[in-house]
This record gives structure tokens, C-alpha cells and sequence, in this order.
């Protein structure tokens, strides 16, 4: 057997990206360990997290074996209804205040979504405690499948530290990938910062701060001031950051996103506002 320790870089994990499948749509109860496997590649396959696939298997540390047996959380972004008899999707949607559009394409499983029975096991989205009309900032078919990455360990900090807590989700995209505000807002932060490179905060109310980094560059028009709206392009998937301005390529081109509240400022999870803005 083959002992390998997870790739917990950004760097050395989206080099997995290209030996990923499309994410589980469904919850997968057991997971064989293949070759190349990390339990970063696993939590991205599975939409999971990292420090989920550990506590649910008990692991002490990120070794993984080749066929070893891991058991794999349901996604953090959705729970499971049983149909009951009479049920159709427009009724289950309505019952659980779940968008019916929403609850489609949260399960593209389904070859016919008019065709349920009683017994069968579908996904519900989980709705984001705010801002549930955003848009998800990428297109769909211009990135990669992503995990939650909130709250992952960084080793790369400005004031000399080893570590640092990651304060939002990395979205793998190639370089000059367009990228789309979230919601309406202003643009309260432009310019370069060592640790975000080319970045934007747009501030969408009164409490919240949207945080886009790591940009190659911003559309037209968007600087400190501008005033846009949800769906508009702010700017361009880059890997700029951790250095003096105009440093790049210290990592793999992605949309790093964050959300803040205001007072006090404060990161907070911002994935699963990100998976409910991509059922579209």
C-alpha cells in the first residue's frame, strides 16, 4: 500500500482537478480510496469538507490508504426528503418553502421529476440564513466542482505568522475567467491588498460586505464608488496576491469569495449562500 498526506495548498490540490468527476448529487454512504486520492479531492468529489470526512471516520491526521474504507458525510448544503404518497415536486417544494426551480435542480438525478414515488429519497437545498436572491459569480461551465474551504488552514500571512484561517471559498477558473457580482451594491474597496491581490469588496446592505480577490483584472468602469448590480461583470478570475503589487502565480488561477458583516467585521461561511445561488 501507498501512504500518502492530504495536498492541503491550494496549489498542490487544484492540480487534482483534472482526475475529478462531476459532484455527488446524492449522499454516497461509503468511499473506496483510489490512487491519487487525497481527502481534499474526496471532500471536492462529495461537496463536502476536509474536517468533515475526518470527524465522521475518526481520523487523526490527513494519511489516506489505498483502499481504504471512508464514510462520506451528506453535503453540509442539503438534507434529504422521503416522498410520501401524493407528493409531486410543486407539492413538496411549497410544503418545505423551497423554490421549485431549486429543488429540480438540485436533483438532476431524477429522469423524470413528475415521476416520484412513495419512499424515494430526494435532495432539499438549504436555504442561506440572508441574501437568498444572489447570482452565483461564475457561469455555469467555467469552473471547477468546489468544496468548502472556509476556515482551512493558510500558511502564507502578512504579518509573518505561519498560518492564518481562511476567511471565504476558492473557486477553481482559468485565468481571465469573467466574474459577475453577486448582488446589486457599491464598491466600497478596490485596488490592490498583499493577501488578496486584485480585489473588490461591494457593500449589498447596511451589515454585509462581499469580498472578490485574487482578479486579474476589473471590467470597465468598476472602481472605489461604482454602484452595480446583481449579475453585472466586475472583473476576471486571476492569481494575484501573497506579495508586493502585481505579484501572480503564486497559486492556481481562482475567484476566492468571502462575505463579511460589518459590525463588528467578521468573516462568515459564505458556501452555502454559494450553492444556493448556483441551482440558479
Amino acid at each position: 500500500m501507498r501512504l500518502r498526506t492530504t495536498m492541503s495548498t491550494l496549489l498542490l490540490g487544484a492540480a487534482l482537478l483534472g482526475t475529478l468527476s462531476a459532484p455527488a448529487s446524492v449522499f454516497a454512504a461509503a468511499y473506496t480510496v483510489q490512487p491519487n486520492d487525497s481527502l481534499w479531492s474526496i471532500a471536492t468529489r462529495f461537496n463536502t469538507t476536509i474536517a468533515a470526512l475526518k470527524a465522521t471516520n475518526g481520523l487523526k491526521s490527513d494519511m489516506l490508504l489505498d483502499g481504504q474504507q471512508l464514510q462520506v458525510p451528506s453535503p453540509s448544503y442539503q438534507t434529504t426528503y422521503s416522498v410520501k404518497a401524493g407528493d409531486t415536486m410543486w407539492i413538496i417544494a411549497n410544503r418545505l418553502g423551497v423554490p421549485l426551480s431549486k429543488l429540480l435542480a438540485a436533483n438532476t438525478q431524477l429522469a423524470n421529476p413528475n415521476n416520484i414515488w412513495p419512499g424515494l429519497t430526494i435532495n432539499v437545498p438549504k436555504k442561506p440564513a440572508a441574501h437568498l436572491n444572489g447570482v452565483f459569480p461564475l457561469k455555469k461551465g467555467t469552473y471547477s466542482p468546489f468544496s468548502n474551504t472556509f476556515a482551512d488552514t493558510r500558511t502564507y500571512a502578512t504579518d509573518g505568522s505561519t498560518v492564518r484561517s481562511h476567511e471565504g471559498v476558492d473557486i477553481m477558473a482559468p485565468e481571465g475567467t469573467p466574474i459577475y457580482s453577486a448582488m446589486s451594491g457599491t464598491v466600497v474597496q478596490a485596488g490592490w491588498l498583499e493577501l488578496g491581490g486584485w480585489r473588490l469588496t461591494i457593500r449589498v446592505d447596511d451589515s454585509t460586505e462581499f469580498y472578490y480577490a485574487h482578479m486579474s483584472r476589473y471590467a470597465p468602469g468598476i472602481v472605489k464608488g461604482s454602484v452595480v448590480t446583481a449579475g453585472q461583470l466586475i472583473g476576471y478570475v486571476g492569481s494575484t496576491g501573497y506579495g508586493p503589487e502585481g505579484t501572480s502565480g503564486m497559486f492556481d488561477p481562482h475567484l476566492h469569495f468571502g462575505i463579511y458583516t460589518r459590525s463588528p467585521y467578521t468573516a462568515i461561511d459564505p458556501f452555502l449562500n454559494l450553492k444556493w445561488w448556483e441551482l440558479g
